[in-house]
């Protein structure tokens, strides 16, 4: 009997964990609620039709474009919200100002939102709120609304033109079941284009042709410029212009893409150059090209008109971070839709877009991601103050209390003392005892003081003269509670008194691909009992302009329980000037790899452990470079190989060896960074058994092989300012492992100094 009441009680104490988390998902569903009841109700006649995504197909993970077609019988104003889960599968409620809607009677209505969703088979509900705050309408999406969902590491091209671009002739034939190389949506209309940069986020590529004039003609001031930005941002562009080219260049913004000028359209070009490009044994009729001069960027086939006037046919340039294959005839003309080798010539354009997978089983490990994102995650969820329990503590302590009420009790209570009822008595000091050392080790394994961590890139292009910034941040909460997050830029660049303007900018969630716990394709349930919380404000204002509403932008009422952890992102942009003195970088002359010249640090920052890469020559390592100084590059400037750098490889005995790619390391997020910006040129997945996919519009491998130099480097000063309270009442973190990276995109323009006739340079290997 005693030793039945032993294992109840021992039982009991066991479960007091389990105990008091059931009691907090209890009061936190309590104090949870969504704003508005979830039932499908109406309180004024109004309906909407739905379309996600572009061309009916969107990513989880990302950003994604929702149109809605409001009507309504009567005259009523408001603003919509859009209710979906995060990548932990926690509901959130998305609002912003300018998602304000006035509806006529029997006036359609369009609104365009952007929203980012963590699971691809949950509810999304939308909301439609009076100025008061009232419900409405709200309505689930259906399935058909919903569109095509795609996993966030399947590789997705867009076509923008005519219906004729028949891209999926270029991909390769999928498995049954499986998923094809590549997923296509095609654009046909000026208005299914987004109005904003956000709406292409998740596409791998872009693939225009200027064939559709009624398209070119009808593309709105708006959405050239989201294309642009995007592109800037990072985005891969195949731009295709023939015949209607006149109609596509009108747009300001479209033709800023072309560095050069746009000379006309010319009839019957030649096409065998493109013909002996592919391989092809099928004859070409003559082409309708369009004839551009190109200042910048790197030509691979040239073709001339009829009066021998030449011209780059397929040429190659960045743009900002971004990159632009260029073919100068339209892929759906008359004269190569029945060319038997337009397959091989979509196959050309679309290879080497995206990092495709291979298998690996000599490097596969069980890390429960396969992306460098999940590894970045990794990284920053791991804080020094913060011990994880393991199963060894866990089951030392329980043997331990095994042993007191079982052996060292019978012999010590029984058999030495004689004293068999005194093992009640016991029986109630080892488990209190056990209880107090169990809350003991919790506490200093997991303090109650908050504390973050973070990761910031400022992006400064010397084309398009804009800074772009992102963050990546993990909160530890310590104490249970909910918490507001709201972050501003610390100040403007280049404005040391910070007198500038310093507005509020966009948060939202940051998640990983993979199946992983906290991935998009988890099925493990983390959101149990985990509060409802809203994001205000998803619209990205320059700091120089005037924002849109004097809303803070933020996330509020996140519920994170004891010693829990909160991924988040930032992302905001401004403009700035920088004259073109600051910068004078060229190729040598005979060379398409070696720089010479100068450029000048533009920011009021020092950059430190500065490395400027350009194709596969790697400068200046671990230099540090004061505010306003010139670096000056000549023939004495010995580069590095950039492999080698990016590698660690050393001489060892003779041989080179490259220091081993840890996936499951999560020491040094620096070079887990650099590795994120330059992972193809280290040699991709093949070097570190990850792949680069969810964050792919970092890795600037592609700007550096043609016009680009890139300078990355470190900066002392964080770029943001957090403002966090944990139940109404302001925290202050303890800044754990922080990096701010700055990272230069400096034009480098072509020599114009004739080839020495003897030249050589022996690269520090």
């Amino acid at each position: 009997m005693a030793g039945g009441l032993r294992c109840i009680v021992l039982l009991l104490g066991l479960l007091l964990p389990s105990l008091a988390e059931i009691a907090f998902s209890q009061e936190a569903n309590s104090t949870a609620a969504s704003p508005v009841a979830t039932s499908n109700t109406a309180k004024a006649d109004v309906s909407f039709v739905a379309n996600m995504g572009l061309g009916g197909v969107w990513k989880v993970g990302y950003p994604t474009a929702t149109t809605l077609d409001i009507t309504s019988s009567d005259a009523i104003s408001g603003t919509i919200q859009i209710q979906t889960c995060d990548g932990d599968g926690v509901n959130v409620v998305y609002t912003d100002p300018s998602w304000a809607f006035q509806l006529q009677p029997a006036t359609p209505y369009r609104l365009r939102v952007f929203v980012k969703h963590g699971r691809h088979n949950r509810p999304i509900m939308v909301r439609l709120l009076d100025n008061t705050g009232g419900l409405v309408f709200e309505r689930s999406l259906t399935d058909q609304e919903r569109g095509q969902v795609l996993p966030a590491t399947q590789p997705w091209v867009v076509g923008i033109g005519s219906d004729k671009l028949q891209l999926d002739q270029g991909a390769m034939k999928s498995a049954r079941g499986a998923l094809p190389e590549f997923s296509l949506a095609t654009l046909t209309q000026a208005d299914q284009l987004p109005t904003q940069w956000q709406g292409y986020e998740g596409v791998d590529l872009v693939v225009m042709s200027s064939s559709n004039k009624t398209l070119n003609e009808s593309i709105q001031a708006t959405q050239a410029q989201a294309l642009r930005t995007w592109l800037t941002r990072g985005g891969r562009l195949v731009l295709s212009l023939g015949s209607q080219s006149a109609s596509w260049i009108d747009k300001p913004d479209l033709a800023s893409i072309l560095p050069g000028s746009f000379g006309g359209v010319v009839d019957r070009c030649d096409s065998a150059p493109l013909e002996s490009f592919l391989g092809s044994q099928s004859p070409l009729d003559k082409l309708t090209c369009a004839v551009c001069t190109l200042r910048t960027g790197t030509v691979d086939v040239t073709a001339q008109t009829a009066e021998r006037i030449k011209f780059p046919l397929l040429a190659k340039w960045a743009h900002g971070a971004g990159k632009v294959l260029y073919i100068g005839t339209e892929i759906d003309s008359p004269e190569i839709l029945p060319w038997e080798s337009r397959p091989a010539l979509l196959k050309s354009l679309l290879a080497d877009q995206w990092e495709k997978k291979t298998v690996q089983r000599e490097k596969l490990r069980y890390q429960g991601y396969d992306d460098l994102s999940g590894q970045l995650n990794a990284t920053l969820d791991r804080f020094p103050q913060l011990t994880l329990g393991n199963l060894t503590s866990i089951s030392i302590l329980v043997g331990a209390l095994c042993l007191l009420i079982g052996p060292l009790d019978y012999f010590l209570v029984s058999k030495a003392w004689k004293r068999p009822r005194g093992t009640w008595i016991t029986l109630i000091l080892c488990s209190a005892g056990s209880c107090l050392i169990a809350m003991g080790m919790a506490r200093s394994w997991k303090p109650a003081e908050p504390s973050m961590n973070s990761l910031e890139l400022i992006d400064i292009d010397y084309q398009s003269q804009t800074v772009t910034g992102r963050g990546y941040s993990h909160f530890y909460g310590g104490v249970r509670g909910t918490f507001d997050f709201v972050a501003s830029r610390r100040r403007k660049l280049n404005d040391p008194d910070k007198t500038g303007s310093t507005p509020t900018v966009p948060l939202d969630w940051f998640g990983q691909p993979g199946k992983g716990l906290g991935g998009f394709e988890s099925t493990v349930a983390t959101d149990r009992g985990m509060p409802t919380y809203q994001i205000h404000g998803v619209t990205e204002d320059r700091l120089d302009r005037e924002q849109t509403s004097d809303i803070q932008k933020g996330l509020f009422g996140i519920g994170i329980p004891a010693a829990g952890t909160k991924s988040l992102n930032a992302s905001w942009s401004e403009d700035i000037s920088i004259p073109d003195t600051a910068h004078a970088l060229s190729t040598v002359a005979g060379s398409i790899d070696l720089l010479e010249g100068s450029f000048v640090n533009p920011l009021d920052l020092d950059l430190m452990n500065s490395m400027l890469v350009y194709r596969g020559r790697a400068y200046f390592n671990n230099t540090r470079l004061r505010s306003g100084e010139m670096v000056t590059i000549n023939s004495s400037t010995l580069p590095k190989d950039v492999v080698r750098r990016l590698q660690r490889r050393q001489n060892v005995g003779g041989e080179e060896r490259s220091s081993p790619w840890n996936p499951g390391g999560n020491d040094n997020l620096g070079r887990l960074f650099e590795m994120i910006v330059f992972h193809q040129a280290s040699g991709g997945s093949n070097y570190t058994g990850l792949y680069n996919r969810y964050l792919s519009t970092l890795d600037a491998s592609d700007v550096v092989r043609y016009d680009r130099a890139v300078l990355l480097a470190e900066v002392d000063e964080a770029a943001l300012v957090w403002s966090i309270q944990r139940d109404s009442v302001p925290v202050q973190p303890i800044e754990g492992v922080r990096k701010t990276f700055v990272r230069l995109l400096i034009p480098v323009a072509r020599s114009t100094k004739p080839a020495p006739s003897t030249f050589q340079i022996n690269p520090t290997k």
